[in-house]
């Protein structure tokens, strides 16, 4: 292999790529796209806008190539799980026939597709596994689903060849279904960036949850809280910045607890514009509903939360209890209304304890900077290739 001419390809199950907030799948393509080591990098997403379903497109971005599937059409009872990644494949594999140094592939689903591009269709000799969260715990309401995408995932784990993980649970969870190499890589921040958030505008007192709104993200808890909070901080505000299914659902019940004018939804921002929010804010939320999908979870929110100076009221669960309690950059409760609300005033009214956290998750953050991390990462992937 060519050390200074590498072709990549990663396989990322993203069906916003370019309007989503930005995560871990686009600081890591960022970062391979400044790496002098790496000439070419092929993207594979989804974009089910395409029409006729089975067309490609594709989008140049200097070394970049930016290919985006059709998963469609879609089947019921489950059986997307399996028919999108075979769509993803085969239609990937009629328009581009390169071959690669090596693949990337993030989820269950984005790994089965870079199987089948190594095995198959011989695109290459290595699959990394980028293992960002713990995907059977998403699904809770359903035990046959949950066992499903178990045995699905396990097995895309042991045919790859390295995983890269982001946390020290998830790295043991991982280590137990499988015998390959497990490195730990934790989710970062832009630190620079988000210091703008440091100079903070006065105003009324302010909660902000920045991510997916989703019910596991635990984003209906301040709501529930608010009519207390509203109380003893008469003018107090929650910031939502974000999209997801549970929006609608979030929005309803505003209305049904009457505190809709205290709820702002902002709906969804680039990476960049993150700090403008932050430095409006007074603390960040990251309170997760305790399932199985939160135990292994290392969350990108409590750093950037932490970046901008904010303190942070988490659920004490899996990665978020450990950073928060480590680096005492926040409060952790248990997921339930009364600790929430005092929790929250625990913090608007204890300014010593308010100035030391948000000290405490400045200094944690400083160490988190995605460049630093993600240099260490490509490193650690060149080492492992040279003894391949």
């Amino acid at each position: 292999m060519d050390k200074k001419n590498q072709k990549v390809l990663y396989v990322s199950f993203l069906p916003n790529y370019f309007s989503g907030l930005t995560q871990r799948t686009h600081h890591i393509i960022n970062h391979m796209d400044k790496n002098e080591e790496i000439s070419q990098i092929d993207i594979i997403h989804i974009d089910n806008h395409a029409a006729p379903p089975d067309y490609v497109t594709v989008t140049y971005q200097g070394k970049k190539r930016f290919y985006g599937v059709s998963t469609a059409p879609s089947f019921g009872g489950g059986w997307n799980h399996l028919s999108a990644p075979v769509h993803m494949y085969e239609r990937f594999n009629k328009v581009c026939d390169s071959t690669y140094d090596y693949i990337i592939a993030e989820t269950p689903w984005g790994g089965m597709v870079g199987s089948l591009l190594k095995n198959e269709a011989k695109r290459s000799n290595i699959l990394i596994y980028e293992d960002m969260d713990y995907f059977p715990g998403f699904y809770t309401k359903c035990q046959f689903r949950h066992n499903a995408m178990k045995l699905l995932e396990q097995g895309v784990l042991r045919d790859v060849d390295l995983v890269i993980t982001i946390g020290e649970k998830l790295k043991r969870e991982r280590e137990r279904v499988t015998e390959k190499e497990v490195l730990v890589y934790h989710n970062g921040v832009n630190f620079k960036s988000f210091t703008k958030a440091h100079q903070k505008e006065q105003g009324a007192p302010t909660l902000l949850y920045m991510g997916a709104i989703e019910e596991w993200a635990g984003v209906d808890l301040p709501v529930y809280a608010l009519p207390h909070l509203i109380e003893r901080f008469p003018n107090i505000k929650y910031v939502v910045v974000g999209s997801g299914p549970y929006l609608e659902e979030l929005e309803e019940l505003t209305c049904r607890l009457s505190v809709r004018e205290h709820v702002e939804f902002k709906g969804l921002h680039p990476y960049s514009a993150l700090p403008d929010f932050l430095k409006k804010a007074d603390i960040g939320i990251a309170v997760y509903r305790p399932i199985d999908l939160m135990k292994y979870a290392f969350t990108l929110k409590v750093v950037e939360y932490g970046a901008a100076g904010l303190p942070v009221i988490a659920t004490a669960i899996g990665e978020t209890e450990e950073y928060v309690n480590k680096n005492r950059s926040g409060v952790l409760i248990e997921h339930n209304v009364q600790q929430f609300i005092s929790a929250v005033v625990k913090l608007l009214e204890d300014r010593q304890l308010y100035e030391e956290c948000c000290q405490n998750g400045i200094a944690a953050a400083s160490h988190m900077d995605w460049e630093t991390i993600l240099e260490e990462r490509h490193n650690a992937i060149q080492a492992f290739l040279s003894k391949q």
